[in-house]
């Protein structure tokens, strides 16, 4: 990997993309199609239009506005919430705790930046980027409000990636994108002579690994209907040819992972074991290791190809710095050393550009989304179905956790990230949580008098008689 650190542009971080207006005549359609639907569906099918155009449409289709940059993603959120004001719509309840450890996250990310870059182009920039995740999750929150709207979202998906995946093939074969037709670059990455297709997305890793992580969701699909079983069969399908073709490690470990969380079905009763077995593992192993443990994706990256060797280094600089970036972040990762410029670690991007707050937060968030996923599984026993749909969400998100080491979602992928953690967010109203019993040793008023009422009047009439 080559470094290019001294051949940044000024505005690398907070800067750049197009200089002007850009859409072809074909995602312009698709654009206006999918806003009519959201204005016009009724709110439980208004986020179908709206997730599949946000994540077909490239990142590419923008709109500037003076310096603004408004791609599609951020034109569709700007339209289901016009949707929701102009219905007067409210939000359904309270903001939950999970809601605010989601918003506080990405606040104290874009809050720390500013701080960071101090710079009204860092601003611009954590305003735009706040618009698409927080008005995706939350647009997502208020119209995914139970069982059948996240069945009807994976659906959704599902027909995403049968999309996607033919189109991918005929890249791979022939390295020209098919998506050009509405916006994405015409020919495709190559790396070290293998083409790595990338679809509709920015980059084949975000392609790949959004296909992996939403395997298990399809998965899931098969299982709650019969109905929905030959769209669930090409999903999953589909799932696998993107992770195929997108030719990189990351979507291969996801899959691996996505795999792993579903064959762990039949113990899903002693997973607080499993995790313990797992962290004497990983203790045991650093014993027998010359170097830290997360050397271990340099041992990886043999068997499966990438960049391992960098995304190992990228950990051990981050823990090595912690001085560094504790407080706000910190701009110096480039000099830490080869292509650390290249921060492609989710948790290490969380750190290095919000200081140990955003990445406290980050990690809180995913912690208290299994928590969620955890307590909504053990009322589910008795209801095989929704325990089925619960599991399948939580694999999803075991695959992205992984994921997470070896990517930071920079396009439309954003929109399926935030999707599931809306699906996560409406887990609790799966299964009602059961009435507290009344103490065996706590009998009613009602008890107690029917009981004392007898003995006094017999008392009284015994009294009188005498």
């Amino acid at each position: 990997m080559p470094d290019y650190k001294h051949d940044l542009p000024t505005n690398y971080y907070f800067g750049g993309g197009d200089d002007a207006t850009s859409a072809t005549l074909l995602a312009i359609l698709v654009l206006l199609g999918a806003i009519s639907l959201i204005f016009a569906l009724p709110r439980k099918y208004a986020y179908v239009p709206f997730l599949i155009a946000a994540l077909l449409l490239p990142l590419h289709v923008v709109v500037l506005i003076g310096s603004l940059h408004f791609n599609a993603t951020r034109i569709l959120v700007l339209a289901g919430w016009a949707r929701i004001f102009i219905r007067k719509e409210g939000f359904p309840g309270r903001l939950k705790l999970f809601d605010k450890l989601v918003l506080a996250s990405a606040l104290c990310s874009g809050i720390m930046y500013c701080l960071l870059w101090w710079d009204l182009g860092a601003v611009v920039n954590r305003a735009g980027l706040l618009l698409t995740t927080m008005g995706s999750y939350f647009l997502l929150r208020y119209m995914v409000r139970d069982s059948d709207d996240v069945v009807r979202v994976a659906k959704a998906l599902a027909a995403v990636v049968i999309v996607v995946a033919p189109c991918m093939v005929y890249e791979y074969f022939t390295a020209y994108n098919p998506f050009w037709l509405m916006g994405a670059p015409t020919i495709t990455n190559v790396r070290d002579g293998n083409i790595r297709a990338q679809g509709p997305f920015g980059h084949a890793i975000t392609a790949g690994v959004v296909a992996a992580m939403l395997f298990p969701l399809f998965a899931g699909l098969y299982s709650h209907h019969r109905r929905s079983r030959p769209l669930a069969v090409a999903g999953m399908i589909a799932s696998t040819v993107m992770v195929v073709f997108s030719h990189s490690s990351t979507p291969v470990m996801t899959y691996a992972a996505a795999l792993i969380g579903l064959l762990m079905w039949q113990m899903r009763k002693k997973l607080r074991q499993l995790r313990w077995a797992l962290v004497i593992l990983i203790i045991a192993a650093q014993f027998f290791m010359d170097s830290p443990i997360w050397f271990l994706m340099n041992r990886a990256s043999g068997v499966l190809g990438g960049t391992g060797w960098h995304r190992a280094m990228l950990v051990d600089n981050f823990v090595r710095h912690f001085s560094e970036w504790w407080l706000v972040g910190t701009r110096s990762n480039p000099d830490w050393g080869w292509s650390m410029w290249d921060v492609d670690n989710a948790y290490v991007a969380a750190g290095i550009s919000g200081g140990l707050l955003s990445f406290v937060l980050f990690i809180a968030m995913l912690v208290y989304a299994f928590k969620l996923i955890g307590k909504a599984r053990k009322r589910a026993e008795n209801d095989p179905q929704m325990l089925r749909l619960i599991w399948v969400l939580g694999t999803a998100l075991f695959a992205n956790v992984v994921a997470y080491f070896g990517i930071v979602y920079f396009d439309q992928a954003v929109v399926a990230w935030y999707a599931l953690l809306a699906m996560i967010a409406v887990i609790p109203t799966f299964v009602q949580a059961p009435e507290p019993r009344k103490p065996a040793f706590e009998p009613s008023l009602n008890e107690i008098d029917a009981e004392i009422a007898p003995s006094l009047s017999a008392g009284l009439f015994d009294h009188q008689h005498v």
